[in-house]
């Protein structure tokens, strides 16, 4: 692509549009991260309860604002072989927003396949909600080029609608992963992208996805640990757990942090500093990954 017709947009820039509009942090000073235990919606409810509500993230008015969720839609699977978000979560999320009068809802994601998803219970029940769409982003026209300036990661095409989007919240599924170890909510951000590829065969995965999270930074993670898979991830099939939790935070790798550490992905038990994605994005100062530093706040629903 020739200089001129690339769109100059720097990473600083879209994520100073996309970062916690409220952050919120602990008495020491760290994140906090929400555990919240029981079955949606009393799940979502209570999550927002804690936040202090909708409006402690999103000031905007609610009637007139586009609030994009961005779930791990992969696959077109079953909700049971856990590696996609739970429909439950998705439903419950699109009716709580619903209730306090959003406008616009878009569930989307750019998929590994093109087929297969109307079908999926997800998708189902996200398009119930009168205002709410759910989208596969699977074509270029959707993808806009923008400067990310990491380490590895000089530029990416990301989806435009980020842009637009007044809220993003980043919903991945609690998994295990055989490139990363894990996927949760840092890597969830490269359903936002054009070209995957480039990220596995032309540079360093960890190091490219610590680099995006440097451009998008999303104003809420909830990862989803409805169901965990414990190996065989992405694609799955692989060991499941029935969790009913979900964790969330205004900081992504806090969140990440504490969900790797919680569960043996792959069967191992690791730290967050050996996950090299989050070791990157930490030092890219994207979030805190010091399990001293952050804050677990337990939640019953």
């Amino acid at each position: 692509m020739e200089r001129r017709e690339f769109i100059k947009t720097s990473a600083a820039a879209l994520a100073s549009s996309l970062l916690p509009l409220n952050a919120v942090g602990g008495d020491g000073g760290g994140p906090v991260v929400w555990e919240v235990k029981g079955p949606q919606p009393a799940a979502v409810e209570a999550l927002f309860d804690a936040l202090g509500g909708l409006e402690k993230i999103m000031p905007a008015d609610p009637a007139r604002a586009i609030v994009l969720l961005k779930p791990n839609i992969c696959l077109p699977h079953s909700a049971a072989m856990a590696t996609t978000t739970s429909p439950e979560l998705v439903d419950g999320l699109c009716g709580f927003l619903e209730s306090r009068g959003v406008g616009r809802i878009i569930v989307a994601d750019h998929s590994l396949k093109g087929h297969g998803f109307e079908r999926m219970e997800l998708v189902t029940r996200a398009r119930k909600h009168p205002h709410a769409k759910a989208l596969l982003y699977n074509e270029r026209r959707w993808y806009r080029p923008v400067q990310i300036g990491g380490r590895v990661l000089e530029t990416a095409e990301l989806l435009k609608l980020i842009k637009k989007a007044d809220l993003l919240i980043n919903l991945p599924a609690a998994k295990h992963h055989s490139a990363t170890q894990v996927s949760l909510a840092t890597k969830n951000l490269m359903g936002l992208i054009w070209n995957r590829t480039a990220f596995h065969t032309q540079f360093d995965l960890d190091q490219a996805i610590g680099d995006l999270a440097l451009a998008v930074r999303p104003h809420l993670n909830i990862v989803d640990a409805t169901r965990v898979l414990l190996d065989g991830g992405p694609t799955g099939p692989g060991r499941v757990v029935e969790e009913n939790r979900l964790f969330a935070s205004t900081d992504m790798v806090a969140v990440d942090a504490v969900v790797a550490a919680r569960y043996d992905f792959g069967g191992k038990s690791l730290s967050p500093r050996e996950i090299a994605h989050l070791q990157a994005a930490s030092e890219n100062r994207v979030g805190e990954i010091d399990l001293e530093r952050i804050k677990v706040e337990e939640i019953n629903s």
